[in-house]
């Protein structure tokens, strides 16, 4: 069963500081340059809490995470955070145009009782990586705060609970945070919803739900490891959103590789994938388009696309276990034929982030490319959400990203 709760939010006291200035990109999204960028922006920003600067001089009562605490314990006692006097959930809507198609993406924040996964309660969908794990825990223990959500998706035909917390939020609902957008194309609006019946019709809905971490699976994992630790951390911070609701997106995630000899990939590559060479970007993803099993290759500021031949060649690649729909996956097609096998980037490095980096743009992969600081990137394609529920059900992890 899914128990979920209403809490007392701490958030900025916008009668104190601008919001513009202090909020940031995901903690794992922040780059060195934009870590910089925080910093200057205002002595207040969340950067300071969520990731902060490592020192040459740094000790173990003295480091990011024990400054990241005494960071918010300042701010709170100076009234820049401020605590909601009553539990509330938060209505959190995201405004965004992809293909010059307006969306609304409806999900809510709320707590939710750990829970081991399971198929009758909370699902994961990828692999984690062991450093970002072990960076977020040292966070937890030293501040005892949740800074950051867990993505979480819940399964609702009929989309019931955001039908519910759409009609109340103009009536029952506080707005706390007005359209500020920190991100490209995206406006975010947060909604404090304190009233009891509400919140308990949706705890009601939620009971019978099996969760899926969409984006937050080193963060669940930490709770779950520091929970062993501190029996009394049973809730964690997350957002749910509905499976089925008509702003969910799904976007690729590309992959950067670096420091390894790419000299013959193609060569070795035209075994496994037809080539075809594109004079620019905007054709080579036209002629992707949504096309299983292709991927984009950008490599000495030239495009290509490579289709996979034979789907059958997975047999020998993937394990025996392993179901047709995780073979099927072009993400598993890649790790497996091209960053493993062609490029020999092994599973334990994949695992420590070596070698590779896991991009939202395209833009940045073919920057990159120019500047040197990679040697290929690798365009995907999105994956379905009905492969991502179905992975999830029969308890296979993807790839991490």
């Amino acid at each position: 069963m899914i128990e979920i709760k209403p809490f007392k939010g701490i958030r900025y006291n916008q009668k104190r500081v601008n919001i513009a200035d202090v909020i940031t990109q995901p903690y794992d999204k922040i780059t060195t340059e934009m870590q910089d960028s925080y910093y200057k922006k205002s002595g207040y920003n969340i950067v300071r809490m969520i990731l902060g600067k490592s020192l040459p001089d740094d000790t173990g009562n003295n480091n990011k995470y024990t400054r990241a605490r005494d960071a918010f314990q300042k701010f709170y006692s100076d009234g820049i955070l401020i605590q909601d006097k009553e539990p509330s959930i938060y209505p959190y809507y995201q405004e965004y145009t992809f293909n010059t198609q307006k969306s609304v993406r409806i999900g809510f924040c709320c707590l939710l009782r750990l829970k081991e996964f399971s198929k009758d309660t909370v699902l994961p969908h990828e692999k984690t990586l062991s450093k970002p794990k072990e960076d977020r825990l040292n966070l937890l223990r030293a501040t005892k705060i949740n800074f950051g959500q867990i993505f979480m998706l819940y399964p609702d035909q009929k989309n019931k609970i955001s039908k519910l917390i759409d009609e109340n939020i103009g009536r029952k609902s506080s707005e706390i945070k007005v359209s500020e957008e920190y991100e490209k194309g995206v406006i975010h609006k947060m909604w404090r919803i304190n009233n009891r019946d509400l919140i308990h019709e949706i705890e009601d809905l939620m009971k019978d739900k099996v969760l899926l971490i969409a984006d937050g699976h080193h963060r669940y994992e930490t709770a779950l490891d520091y929970l062993k630790d501190n029996p009394s951390a049973d809730y964690r911070m997350v957002t749910l959103v509905s499976m089925n609701d008509p702003g969910l997106l799904i976007l690729p995630t590309h992959r950067a590789i670096y420091g390894v000899d790419v000299k013959d990939l193609f060569h070795k590559a035209e075994k496994f994938f037809e080539i075809k060479e594109y004079s620019d970007k905007g054709s080579l993803f036209r002629d992707m388009g949504d096309e299983e099993h292709t991927f984009g290759v950008y490599l000495n500021k030239r495009f290509y696309i490579l289709r996979f031949r034979d789907i059958s060649i997975m047999n020998k690649f993937v394990d025996k276990e392993r179901s047709p729909i995780y073979r099927n996956l072009d993400v598993v097609i890649l790790h497996s034929i091209i960053i493993e096998h062609i490029l020999g980037i092994s599973k334990e490095k994949v695992a420590k982030k070596e070698n590779i980096d896991y991009l939202r743009e395209a833009s940045d992969g073919i920057e990159g490319v120019d500047e040197g600081k990679y040697s290929v990137v690798f365009f995907m394609n999105a994956p379905r959400m009905e492969q991502v529920r179905s992975l999830a059900q029969r308890g296979e992890a993807m790839p991490q990203k």
